[in-house]
Formats: structure tokens, sequence, C-alpha cells
């Protein structure tokens, strides 16, 4: 039977986000004190000296590697796992400077890795990285019938009249949506089960995630106070907007175009769901208190479609998307 959920296709995002809830607990030590707050979790900030410090993050390309395997087409996953690192960076104001890979697989063969390998330094070209070292690793006896793994780690710099904590998200401030380019990396494991046998569906699936950290940085470099947040639409789709402020609401109303591929996951799978699973079109949020026109200018000139999509409310906990749910009604998705 087809998956309506993403739990009903095996993957738990409340059970995952509890996990790491018991980590943080777990490792908590007197050190950490002296880290740096940062808006979201995307990435931990450890200071280098009291303007500066190092912002580091580490993230995979999930189940997008077994489409990318059965259709022979690894040429573009690179650019999926620098983006998924590369993009969590900005979230939190840092410049991204370096990226290493962990490559797991049965038996390595050439060509395979080549591809895999320029996908990654072509990753970290378009996210302003560079590619200083990483680990390849056969496990025959682990990774069967051509199989691999890949993860990605990253390190940005951030100063701290550029960090993004989330704090100065008020209600009233603008909401900015830069459009994906279609699933990007994440709510895969139901999306293969969506689209069955269809080639064309799964190579649509294959559309390398866009990386927007250079129009980011340019903005913070022009007016860092402009941006009051940013959010990297992730696993649990726009949930990921809730993260960044305690104290905040959202209601989005005028929404960017939605792709094609997703009209086609949502035959049969509620709104709500959608929008906790998937990106929908919009891959990337920046809230604003007053610079909408700069930083959609900085976006488009950088090749990107943006647009204020909504404002930030007082409704703690809550976002609330217009038009979207059965018959155009208003869906209310919380943290």
């Amino acid at each position: 039977m087809e998956p309506k959920t993403y739990a009903q296709a095996g993957v738990d995002v409340l059970k995952a986000e509890a996990f790491v809830t018991r980590l943080k607990r777990l490792s908590k030590r007197a050190d950490h004190q002296q880290m740096w707050p940062a808006a979201g979790g995307y990435a931990a900030v450890y200071p280098v000296d009291e303007r500066t410090a190092m912002a580091l993050t580490t993230d995979g390309v999930g189940t997008k590697l077994l489409i990318a395997l059965e259709l022979k087409q690894l040429s573009t996953i690179g650019i999926d796992l620098v983006a998924m690192c590369a993009n969590d960076l900005v979230c939190v104001g840092a410049r991204p400077v370096a990226f290493l890979d962990y490559y797991a697989v049965g038996k390595l063969v050439d060509e395979d890795a080549d591809q895999i390998m320029q996908g990654i330094v072509e990753g970290c070209d378009q996210a302003g990285l560079l590619l200083v070292g990483g680990e390849t690793a056969e496990m025959p006896d682990l990774y069967k019938g051509g199989h691999f793994d890949m993860a990605g780690f990253a390190v940005g710099l951030v100063n701290k009249d550029k960090l993004i904590t989330g704090e100065r998200i008020k209600k009233g401030q603008q909401v900015i949506g830069i459009a994906s380019s279609g699933i990007h990396s994440n709510g895969l494991s139901l999306a293969s089960k969506l689209v069955g046998d269809d080639k064309g569906l799964k190579e649509k699936l294959l559309t390398p995630t866009l990386i927007y950290t250079k129009p980011v940085n340019e903005i913070l470099d022009k007016k860092p106070e402009s941006i009051t947040g940013v959010t990297h639409i992730t696993g649990g789709g726009w949930r990921n907007m809730l993260r960044l402020s305690k104290n905040a609401g959202y209601k989005l109303h005028s929404l960017l175009p939605v792709p094609e591929i997703f009209e086609h996951l949502g035959r049969n799978i509620e709104p709500d769901e959608m929008y906790k699973t998937f990106n929908m079109g919009m891959g990337m949020t920046i809230t604003t208190d007053g610079d909408a026109d700069m930083i959609i200018k900085t976006f488009t000139e950088h090749g990107f479609t943006a647009k204020v999509v909504g404002e930030v409310t007082d409704s703690r906990g809550e976002l609330v998307i217009d038009g979207v749910g059965a018959r155009g009604c208003a869906i209310n998705l919380k943290e």
C-alpha cells in the first residue's frame, strides 16, 4: 500500500528530534557555556577569539543516493552533499570556508567515485568552499550490491556582528521565500515510494539542491543587521521556520510557485503532511525588518527567485499557511 505520511515511509521526524534532545543532555559539559548561541541549531558556533568563531556542521544526502544509484546518475549528488552543509552554515551568519567528505563503499569503482567527487568539487565551487580533505572507506562486508553512503563536514567563520541568533525576530517583520529547484535532499524516502517505477519522475528527484550561500554572505557583508533569521528548509519541511525563535510565529500567504514534482507527490497526501515533509518550492527563508527589496534584489542578481511570502506573528510556535489546505483553507503547522 502506498504510504501517506513520512512516518509510514519509515522516517519518524519527531522520534529523531527526541533523540537529538537526549543527545544534547548526554553530551552537555561545562565548556559548552563558552559557545555562541545561534539560531535553529543549524551549526555549532565555537569562538576563536572575542570577535570571531568557527561554525561547524555535518549532513548527508539520505536515500537520494538510492535513486542516483538506480539510474546510474552520480554526477550531481556531490552537489547535494555540499548544499546540505553549506546552506546550514549561512543560517547562523557564517561564511563557508572548508569542506571534508566521507565516502563509504563496498568496492571502489573508479568511474563512480570520480563522478561523485566531481559533484562535490562543483558544489564547493558554488558555495565558496575549499575541499580540504576527507576519507574513503571500502567495506565489502557492510555495503553490498554497489551501495554506498556519503557524509559532509563543513566549517565556516562568523564575526560576532554577523551572528544570527533569532533574538531579533519580531512581530511584523517580513518573510522572504527563496525558490528551490525541486525536492532538494529531503523527503526522498517517501517520494521514492510515491513515484513508483516512473523514470522521468525519478530523474526530477535527482535535480541538485540549490546552494544559497553567496547571496546570503553578500547581504551580510553589505548590511548584517538586515537579516534577523534564516531557515534552510530541510527535514521537517516548513516547520523548520519555528526553530529560529521560541517567541515568534509566522503567517505565509503569497507563496512561491509549487514545482510540478510536488503536484504529483501530493495526489494522495494531505496538504499538512506535504508541508511538514517537503520544501514545497521554497528552499530557504529570510526574515528581515525593512530590507526586503535589497535582499530580493541581491538574490535575483545571483539567479535565484525570491519574494515576500508573509510575515512574523506573535503566535508562538505556530505557522499558518493560507490557501493550501482542503478547499483553499489555511493549514496550521505547530512546533
